[in-house]
């Protein structure tokens, strides 16, 4: 019995099942190793031979016009860990697991061509099902990587090849997936959308370094912020992101405080409308626009390293993400010398961050810092969602007609006021103040609303809160101001003096209010222009 550190045939089928969090995950190790290799192209290509339907792709191969690999490398880029690069801190891959794991991790047989410049073009296959057959079995029953060999691309490669680089493809990459099992998407259309979306946010910082192109379509930067211009969907519409000033900080080691590395901090808030498409309404549905998703998919913490985006997450020490947290965005972008600070895993896709990291952002003002994003995006939202509940040009509230009719009061000679005050509503955000105020100018009432308040938010805005609901409280207040403005002298019953005339025009004034009702029973007076936040 042998007793090597590995079984290799479950060493393999345990790294495919591993799995990575998405087809676009896998393919980016293949894209890092790409743009590690100084390509300044790279193209994910789908291929369709043998007869399979051109809705989903039978073949995968991702090309680089890189320095390319000479035969002996070829081999060892398709061991697991066999890399040339191994804990290099300076460019984006480091433990040499990338490619072999990418590869199976889409299908059980991969391909990988190789020429350099004036070279010949050489192949290595890793076949799982042959693996597991004992074809790569040596006498000895070491299991051995195939030899290269002189090769010929694919032709749908070939094709592509021919049509990208005229004056001829003089060295690089091909990685070729086939038996391609774990796809995620249905169709080619949906893979390639998906694909460029995802290279988009995470290779945007580094444009300048490689053109990405997925089935023929280039891949266009997304700034996961929305911040940069000229980036995708940076001026989708006319809503922009907003930002706060970015933070850089170096990170010492806390016992000699020698450099260890820098951190970036980016943040912006989004204002409420920003992924819709409707402005007046919220971003569900049919309602969301091409932003939404980005929003949606990159919604917590940003992680990038070494300018690649390779982690997000929603919690934190202090605070955890929730939905309406997707209209704020912060990025924390780290050098890869703090690798063992922020947990990089072996596939680039996740972080564990540590305590001295979390510390790190801590004295950099985050918590406090998501706490402003978070503030900001509510008083957006009051501020739209008071726009929505303000009637439309030219009309009045419901409250207002009812406080404005005449109501049989009697005046202080014992007649009755033909002329009534006129009464309005007003929204205003002001915190640390009281939730409501009356004031007076001329035969002028001015009800005051503060959106600021919990009386907002909780009763007058509340989920159940309808237009009839709102106006009744509306009339309710205007009473109460009517009491506290009346010019009238106070009864010497104090306080019951003052209740009285209030509670009498309250009663008055929702008789109007019923009447105003039932005179409008044949219309939706729920579904006012001012209520279609809802």
């Amino acid at each position: 019995m042998r007793f090597g550190l590995i079984v290799p045939e479950a060493f393999v089928r345990g790294i495919r099942d591993l799995g990575y969090r998405s087809n676009g995950d896998a393919i980016s190790e293949l894209i890092d190793n790409a743009v590690q290799a100084y390509a300044d192209r790279v193209d994910v290509l789908f291929g369709f031979e043998g007869g399979t339907s051109l809705k989903k792709p039978a073949q995968l191969a991702v090309v680089d016009n890189g320095h390319g690999m000479e035969p002996d490398m070829i081999r060892m880029a398709v061991m697991w860990g066999g890399t040339h690069r191994e804990n290099d801190r300076g460019g984006l891959g480091r433990y040499g697991y990338g490619l072999p794991c990418a590869s199976v991790s889409l299908g059980r047989r991969f391909t990988v061509y190789s020429a350099v410049e004036g070279g010949r073009l050489f192949a290595v296959t890793v076949d799982l099902d042959r693996l597991a057959s004992g074809d790569y079995t040596d006498p000895t029953g070491e299991i051995v990587v195939p030899v290269a060999e002189p090769a010929t691309l694919p032709p749908f490669v070939a094709d592509a090849i021919a049509a990208a680089y005229p004056a001829g493809w003089r060295s690089g990459t091909v990685i070729l997936i086939e038996k391609l099992d774990r796809l995620e998407w249905t169709t080619a259309q949906g893979l390639r959308e998906n694909l460029c979306r995802q290279f988009g946010v995470t290779y945007h910082k580094l444009r300048g370094d490689a053109a990405i192109y997925v089935d023929g379509q280039f891949v266009e930067p997304i700034d996961p912020l929305f911040l940069t211009p000229g980036f995708r969907f940076f001026d989708l519409d006319a809503d922009r992101a907003v930002p706060l000033d970015p933070i850089r900080l170096e990170a010492r080691n806390p016992e000699d405080r020698t450099y260890m590395g820098a951190v970036t901090l980016r943040y912006a808030w989004l204002p409420p409308s920003f992924g819709s498409v409707d402005k007046a309404r919220d971003a569900v549905g049919v309602n969301a626009n091409d932003r939404f998703a980005v929003m949606k998919d990159y919604h917590g913490l940003i992680f990038s390293r070494n300018g690649r985006l390779i982690d997000v997450q929603t919690r934190t020490p202090w605070t955890s993400f929730i939905n309406n947290d997707r209209y704020i965005k912060v990025e924390v972008e780290f050098s890869a010398t703090l690798d063992e600070a922020f947990g990089v895993t072996t596939s680039k896709q996740q972080v564990t961050v540590s305590p001295f990291a979390w510390d790190l952002l801590l004295q950099a003002g985050l918590p406090k810092a998501i706490e402003q994003l978070r503030m900001k995006v509510k008083e957006a939202k009051l501020e739209r969602r008071a726009r929505a509940l303000s009637p439309s040009p030219g009309e009045r509230r419901l409250s207002e007609r009812a406080m404005s009719a005449p109501t049989g009061l009697a005046s202080g000679q014992g007649q009755l006021d033909l002329r009534p005050p006129r009464y309005r509503t007003v929204l205003e955000h002001v915190p640390d103040e009281p939730f409501f105020k009356v004031d007076r100018s001329g035969d002028l009432r001015t009800l005051r609303l503060n959106t600021a308040h919990r009386f907002f938010s909780d009763i007058y805005d509340a989920p159940a809160a309808t237009p009839e609901l709102r106006a009744a409280l509306e009339v309710m207040l205007f009473a109460f101001g009517d009491a506290v403005l009346c010019d009238e002298p106070r009864s010497a019953h104090g306080t019951e003096g003052g209740l009285a005339p209030w509670s009498q025009r309250l009663n008055q004034a929702l008789e109007m209010l019923a009447a105003h009702l039932l005179s409008g029973e044949e219309e939706d007076v729920g579904a006012g222009a001012w209520d279609n936040a809802r």
